[in-house]
């Protein structure tokens, strides 16, 4: 979450001015000193009245029949549409869709660059949350107890790719560090760049730059650029509800090695767990300095570790049954968002088909990193600024993953009663180091196109030779030449009903002749040989919520 200035970083970023308070201002003048950012403290948790709809209950006054049973039933309704509570924040509100009161609450905004990608699986999506700082509806007085000054703007500082896979039973989740040195598209300036509509090229800046010269538009350009992921939802978080939201769950569970006593937020916790409410857990999870001696990537984990405790809460069963708890939660929720139009009209759906997730099914990944301190010097300053380089190798490993609707990380199989395979039945050349030409083989137009996209889907390299190679083919043959033996065994694996066919003249290539029992493919599960270098599928850090809860 935001983090306010670079002071520590031994860098100055010319842009952060634009977001500290003004000398002079009240925020200026609370004695604080330094400002880290955005830090919030002293805002009082929201308060909600329940009443009956015949005015406050007296004492000693019962429910009529009618109303008891009125009751029970929003109990039942509260009690629905909070088994996807957690991912209303993950999701960013759209569990919550049940009844159309409910989206006519959420905020829309209309983003260019959305929709799928030509290799994007059907079902599946991926969402981009942008945590964005924004002073419009809030009082002076909760500016100045968030600390915020008083200049208008708005900046987004947390960013996250949110992918849904295609069936809805399991999300990833990765964040992308604000500060990470990524090329900003070309664009036409909003007036923070020089005249507002001047044409600006393309240039190297942090990928937190991108919301603030062009908002969600930019923002979406910017990471399908650096990434190859396409982006098909937005949804936009305002932090500061996050406070709200914390104090109508009554609070989160967070943990540190050490004892914490932050003179700049304000935040001291004992070592070990401690309950805290949404001030504090809001400071604990944009903290910087004290934690992680000014390193982003410490309280990107902070921020995962409070997502995967916020999601706890929520769904607990003391959330789930009372009425008043969940109805707070939802409203704090919904009044922290803004979505897309077309993932607004979806969410019902999408809600009723993610209602059985749980902290399990939630993964989140590290980017991986190859120097988080590099030293860029940027149009805007002759001074080299402090940036988040990413390792485009790795990188492109877990952005390929998200695109194909790939698992982050590989489960163990249970151990089952029947016979194990033989060792010569394992594979083990991987899909990624696989060239395949697809060919033709039936006549029915199109078949050979089809078939070369679901083989990419799984990982091959796939090259769909045009025309048709023969006619009248009624089983699918792998083809394979000499030496290619167990590359061919693991695209049989993928196309179980097709037919192995070594040809001595097709040299080093593999290649698929479609034939008339073409029905699709499955995924294959590939055995790394003994010899093989573990460079050539980079690992990838990963964690579920469960995992990130404080033990």
């Amino acid at each position: 979450m935001a983090d306010g200035h670079d002071s520590g970083r031994g860098d100055t970023d010319p842009l952060e001015r634009y977001f500290r308070p003004r000398p002079g201002s009240h925020a200026a003048d609370d004695g604080d000193g330094d400002i880290e950012g955005v830090t919030i403290d002293g805002m009082p948790a929201p308060r909600v009245r329940v009443e009956s709809p015949r005015g406050p209950r007296r004492p000693g006054r019962q429910l009529s029949p009618r109303a008891a049973m009125s009751a029970r039933r929003q109990k039942r309704f509260l009690t629905l549409t909070g088994t996807a509570s957690a991912f209303v924040l993950l999701t960013s509100g759209g569990a919550w869709a049940f009844q159309n009161y409910v989206t006519g609450m959420i905020d829309k905004v209309s983003v260019g660059g959305l929709g799928k990608g030509e290799d994007a699986p059907k079902g599946a999506m991926t969402i981009l949350v942008a945590g964005v700082d924004r002073r419009e509806g809030l009082t002076k007085e909760q500016q100045k107890a968030a600390k915020l000054g008083h200049f208008e703007g708005e900046r987004s500082d947390t960013m996250m790719l949110v992918h849904v896979s295609r069936d809805h039973d399991s999300m990833s989740l990765v964040s992308l560090p604000r500060d990470s040195y990524v090329t900003i598209p070309a664009h036409r300036s909003n007036g923070s760049e020089g005249a507002k509509g001047t044409r600006v090229p393309a240039r190297p800046g942090k990928l937190t730059w991108a919301y603030q010269f062009g908002g969600p538009d930019l923002t979406v350009s910017t990471i399908k650029q650096a990434t190859g992921v396409s982006i098909d939802h937005y949804v936009e978080v305002n932090f500061y509800g996050f406070v709200r939201m914390v104090d109508a769950l009554g609070g989160v569970d967070v943990c540190t090695e050490q004892a914490v006593d932050d003179k700049k937020s304000g935040l001291r916790l004992p070592a070990g767990t401690s309950h805290v409410d949404g001030l504090k857990a809001l400071a604990f999870a944009r903290a910087r300095y004290s934690l992680t001696g000014g390193s982003d990537l410490g309280r990107i984990d902070r921020q995962q570790q409070f997502m995967a405790s916020l999601m706890k809460q929520a769904l607990s069963t003391k959330t789930l049954s009372d009425p008043v708890k969940s109805t707070r939660f939802l409203n704090a929720s919904l009044k922290s968002l803004r979505v897309d139009e077309e993932l607004a009209d979806d969410l019902p759906k999408l809600a009723d088909q993610m209602k059985n997730l749980s902290t399990d099914d939630l993964t989140f990944a590290k980017l991986p990193l190859a120097d988080p301190d590099y030293n860029a010097v940027l149009w805007n300053s002759p001074t080299p600024q402090s940036t988040v380089q990413w390792d485009q190798h790795k990188a492109r490993d877990l952005f390929t993953k998200l695109r194909r609707d790939q698992p982050l990380t590989e489960h163990t199989a249970k151990p089952s009663a029947s016979p194990t395979k033989k060792p010569e039945d394992e594979l083990t050349v991987p899909p990624d180091d696989i060239s395949l030409r697809v060919l033709n083989a039936i006549g029915t137009p199109g078949l050979a196109t089809r078939a070369g996209g679901q083989l990419r889907g799984l990982g091959f390299e796939v090259t769909v030779v045009p025309g048709v190679a023969r006619r009248g083919l009624q089983t699918t043959q792998i083809q394979y030449g000499p030496g290619r033996e167990d590359s061919a065994k693991t695209v049989a694996a993928a196309i179980p009903d097709a037919k192995l066919k070594k040809i001595s003249s097709l040299g080093s290539r593999v290649q698929v002749m479609v034939g008339a029992n073409w029905d699709g493919v499955k995924k294959v599960k590939v055995k790394p040989s003994p010899g093989a270098s573990p460079s050539t599928s980079p690992a990838i850090e990963t964690g579920t919520a469960t995992q990130k809860l404080c033990g």
